[in-house]
Parts: structure tokens; sequence; C-alpha cells
């Protein structure tokens, strides 16, 4: 019996999030699943209008499009290769409240299964914006598994 048929793995590219994807490939191979890689770009990461004085012929959109192509090139290098032939994947870059995006698209796209690290941001960054693992817990739709870090000792 298939207990899974959509996963999706979220990744801020942290060490965290690097387990999380070897554990969410597992799980999408072993259930024939559909993978989703998702990683949301907080909309911080966008220049404020001052932003185009500063830089002329260069807009905020062009600046949030350029974000997110270089966000679709690394996803693809970080784990590309590591797929090691699963097919059955669709890489998502998003822009947005990563907590929100990742409970959004959950609920549109019927995830049976969200993986995340359970570590990411730390210091001052996790002190502003919270855990995304535990906001994502606390409202999805489905099942979340949270993995913890090993440390490389």
């Amino acid at each position: 019996m298939k207990l899974f048929k959509s996963i999706m793995f979220c990744t801020d590219f942290s060490e965290g999030a690097d387990r999380a994807f070897d554990v969410a490939l597992e799980l999408a191979k072993t259930n024939g699943a559909r993978l989703f890689l998702m990683h949301v770009i907080p909309p911080i990461v966008s220049p404020s209008p001052a932003f185009e004085e500063f830089v002329p012929n260069y807009s905020s959109i062009e600046f949030t499009e350029q974000v997110m192509n270089s966000s679709q090139e690394k996803m693809a290098e970080t784990y590309g290769a590591r797929l090691d032939g699963y097919t059955n994947y669709e890489v998502r870059v998003e822009n947005g409240y990563p907590s929100n995006r990742i409970v959004d698209f959950a609920e549109q796209n019927d995830v049976d299964l969200i993986v995340v690290g359970s570590q990411g941001l730390t210091g001052l960054a996790h002190v502003f914006f919270g855990s995304t693992a535990e906001k994502v817990v606390r409202k999805a739709p489905c099942t979340v598994m949270c993995v913890r870090h090993r440390s490389k000792e």
C-alpha cells in the first residue's frame, strides 16, 4: 500500500534542508509519489521603489525575476544530480511568505506529505521570522515531517 501520492520537499538551501531532501526523495521512490521541490523567496528580497532611483534601468520586477531565475538554477545544481534518475518530480520557485506559500501550494495540489528541515534560519533571522517549519506544521492541510539535521562530526 502506497501511503503518499505526492510529497513536497521545501528548501532554504541550509544543511538541515539538505538532509530533508534525502528523506523526501527516498519516500517518493518508495511510494512512487510525485515529488515537488519547493523554494520560496521571501518578499523582503525585493528592493524598495527607492532602489530604482539608485540603480537606473533596473526595476523591482526585473530584480525579482533575476532572483527567481537564480534560485531555479541553484535548485537544479543543488538537487538535480542527486535525484538519481528519479523523474516524477517538479521544481517550484515561488515568491511570498514561505509558510503561507508552502501551505497554499499543498492545498492547491493535494500534497499528502510536506518534508522540511527542522533547522533553517538561525540567530536574528529566526527571532524576526520564526521557524517556517513550525508555522507549516500548525497550518498545513496534510502530514508534515520535520527532519532533524545531523552534524557532520
